[in-house]
């Protein structure tokens, strides 16, 4: 086979490890952002309801010191009434009571639900909690894990685009343009086998004339279609009809 077809052929091998290994990163880090973002929106989600739980405290403590103040009222109302001699006078005191028992078992009857209302929520809060913890050791775990990958893959991407320029030296300058124009425009893949004398890039038929040349592999050939690189090797065509 030609030198520069086994070249490019090695080119398009090199990138396609390298794209392994930038898609193995991304999916990683990917994966890191998504558990840090929920993460963050369980954290979002608990400090709204420790709020929510810190107000309902606060309004049931005030809800508590009123119910005092009406208990005294109550009492001071029961002790005038027993000193008041005339009817109107005692009429209007008994009414008086009477609005203020009233007011005090529906602030009482409030009180309670309050209080049901808070031990529910602080059980929620408790329950978010300790998922938030869980979820949050998790991501503690995978950031951890996931920076030595990501070196690790980054060290590979290094070491394989190095062995790249290595390859791309001993190729015409034209020739390397050329595949890495093709490359980019080409969803990553400039070299392609032929098989059955179809371009497998494009799956476009080749003239007989030039199928028979690239079975020989002295010339170097492009698909008038994909302008992709294209090549033939028996284990090649043997792996893509498979």
């Amino acid at each position: 086979m030609n030198p520069t077809i086994e070249r490019l052929i090695e080119l398009q091998r090199i990138d396609d490890e390298i794209r392994t290994h930038r898609k193995q990163r991304e999916e990683l880090a990917t994966n890191l952002e998504r558990l840090k973002r929920i993460l963050a929106q369980m954290a979002a989600s608990l400090d709204e309801k420790r709020m929510r739980l810190a107000e309902s405290i606060h309004w049931h403590e005030d809800k508590r010191i009123e119910l005092q103040a009406d208990n005294e009222r109550i009492n001071n109302a029961k002790t005038k009434l027993v000193a008041v001699q005339r009817t109107k006078e005692y009429q209007a005191m008994t009414k008086e009571l009477e609005t203020l028992r009233k007011k005090f078992n529906e602030d009482e009857a409030e009180l309670g639900r309050l209080s049901a209302v808070i031990d529910e929520t602080r059980a929620a809060v408790s329950a978010e909690e300790a998922k938030f913890a869980e979820i949050q050791a998790e991501v503690q775990r995978e950031d951890s894990t996931s920076a030595d990958r990501l070196a690790e893959l980054d060290k590979a991407i290094h070491a394989v685009a190095l062995r790249k320029g290595e390859v791309g030296k001993n190729l015409p300058k034209q020739i390397v343009a050329t595949y890495e124009r093709i490359l980019e425009k080409r969803d990553g893949t400039a070299v392609v086998p032929v098989v059955q004398g179809s371009c497998t890039g494009c799956k476009m038929k080749l003239p007989p004339q030039n199928w028979v040349k690239i079975q020989l592999g002295k010339e170097l050939f492009q698909c008038s279609t994909c302008n992709r690189f294209m090549y033939y090797t028996v284990q090649a065509s043997q792996a893509q009809m498979q």
